[in-house]
């Protein structure tokens, strides 16, 4: 089942969180314990100012574990209304070089932020689950189209993404890596 993310899901996000932060090759993910910066995310998670709060999540969930889920609100300027991971890894004293601070939405676009699957629950459609949830998502906000930026090392998720109508639409850099931004007129 597809639903809304509880306060109480957010460390079985975070935790799925943890590939991207990985794959990204952040910074903090080198100069700070996974367990205290999880215990940061965790705390931010649970706050509405920050932009990866459970709010903005979906979960899908399997015999009562989340297996997948993706993080999505309103792109380009109206992500000013949230707080970047810098504020809140400030927050709790875990500074570290800048996670990276290029815009990676655009304005009119509703933002999927994230997407991550459980890797034991991979190839079983729940990728396509969780993106047809975010078109709901996405239409409910009012915005025109679906954006999301995919690593270009990354070609399994951008062959889902161009199935389920996604086109290219500019490109940039995120923490060194080169990313396809895609979109989806709704």
């Amino acid at each position: 089942m597809i639903r809304s993310a509880h306060k109480e899901d957010v460390e079985e996000i975070i935790e799925l969180m943890k590939v991207i932060l990985i794959d990204m090759e952040l910074p903090v993910m080198q100069k700070v314990p996974w367990k205290d910066l999880k215990s940061s995310l965790v705390k931010a998670a649970k706050q509405k100012a920050y932009r990866f709060n459970f709010t903005n999540a979906k979960v899908k969930e399997i015999d009562g574990r989340i297996v997948g889920f993706f993080y999505g609100y309103k792109g380009g300027s109206a992500t000013d209304a949230y707080e970047s991971i810098d504020a809140f890894l400030e927050k709790y004293n875990l500074t570290s070089d800048e996670t990276y601070s290029d815009e990676e939405s655009l304005d009119g676009e509703w933002y999927l932020d994230m997407l991550v699957i459980d890797e034991s629950y991979r190839n079983k459609g729940i990728g396509s689950e969780l993106l047809k949830a975010a078109f709901v998502e996405a239409e409910k906000s009012g915005m025109t189209a679906i954006g999301l930026n995919v690593d270009k090392r990354n070609p399994r998720a951008r062959d889902l993404y161009e199935r389920m109508g996604f086109e290219k639409v500019d490109e940039l850099i995120l923490s060194d890596h080169l990313y396809d931004h895609l979109q989806k007129k709704l």
